[in-house]
């Protein structure tokens, strides 16, 4: 199976008791379908996995798999600090009916490229799913070489990298070193443009749950070759990313809840404790910035 286009990471839609609310995450599957996207990803960053248990996740998966029912490739995160905790979860999404896998190296102990390599390679092993790597520097404090990369792309089910870099250096050189069957995504708006150029296969940006229409544009101009449509769908496919400077980089889940809430989608905007939710001063600046994209009328 290759994967391909705009696959948003999904969020975690909770209820004020911070329970599962399954009802708005069937409702939110539906509508990124519906608006174009070609595939998506539960139990990632922006999805809160660190913060749910093992039970939750594996409902969670479940809930997405059966919502899609097969319209749109399922990639399910199965994250852990532990090999053998993230092989235990890929093998249960792999029963749950995922069609294929993502993982990050949560760290707590300094990760290094070696452990990095011996994480995904196990993971590789406990499964016959396509695996992808998932590197986000920010929150890991780790960023993993291109070389690195290179190196576990000779595996035989490790068939792409979600890249969630702020230097499009990082990506380019990944795309130099992997074969060209092997997908790339950035996860950063901030370095979509040189990625695509370079020959990324999509994108996984956190800001599509809002709104996927804008990276659906681009991608879709990229992959016809328009390359003049491209340059006027920039700014339109990069204003989300302002939502994301409002506050660190621990209230990404809550600035994107807050503002799918604000712009009319049915979801609760709390966040699994510890994260933290935005105050009323934050959430007043966040309408602001939504008025200012166009994406909330004046008086809402």
């Amino acid at each position: 199976m290759s994967l391909s286009g705009v696959i948003p990471p999904l969020v975690t839609p909770l209820t004020e008791e911070e329970e599962l609310d399954e009802d708005a995450l069937r409702w939110h599957v539906n509508y990124l379908i519906k608006e174009g996207v070609h595939g998506v990803f539960c139990l990632g960053s922006t999805g809160e996995f660190p913060y749910l248990s093992e039970e939750e996740r594996s409902r969670v998966a479940e809930v997405v798999v059966d919502e899609a029912g097969g319209r749109v490739p399922v990639i399910v995160g199965v994250s852990h600090h532990s090999c053998r905790v993230a092989a235990k979860l890929a093998r249960r999404a792999e029963r749950i009916g995922a069609d294929a896998l993502i993982a990050i190296i949560p760290s707590y102990f300094p990760v290094t490229d070696d452990m990095a390599y011996e994480y995904y390679v196990r993971l590789a092993e406990a499964t016959s799913l396509p695996l992808l790597i998932y590197n986000f520097p920010a929150v890991t404090n780790f960023d993993i070489k291109p070389e690195t990369v290179a190196k576990l792309a000779e595996v035989e089910n490790i068939v792409g990298i979600k890249d969630t870099v702020t230097d499009p250096q990082h990506t380019m050189r990944v795309l130099e070193l992997v074969p060209e069957d092997f997908a790339v995504f950035p996860g950063s708006e901030l370095t979509m443009q040189a990625s695509m150029e370079a020959g990324a296969k999509g994108m996984i940006f956190g800001t599509s749950n809002i709104d996927p229409k804008p990276a659906i544009r681009i991608y879709e101009a990229y992959k016809s070759g328009d390359l003049e449509k491209v340059r006027t769908l920039l700014p339109d496919a990069t204003k989300l990313l302002q939502l994301l400077t409002l506050a660190p980089t621990e209230y990404l889940p809550a600035i994107i809840k807050n503002a799918m809430k604000l712009t009319g989608k049915p979801i609760n905007p709390t966040v699994r404790k510890p994260l933290p939710n935005l105050s009323s001063q934050q959430i007043e600046k966040l309408k602001e910035t939504l008025k200012k994209l166009s994406l909330l009328k004046e008086g809402e």
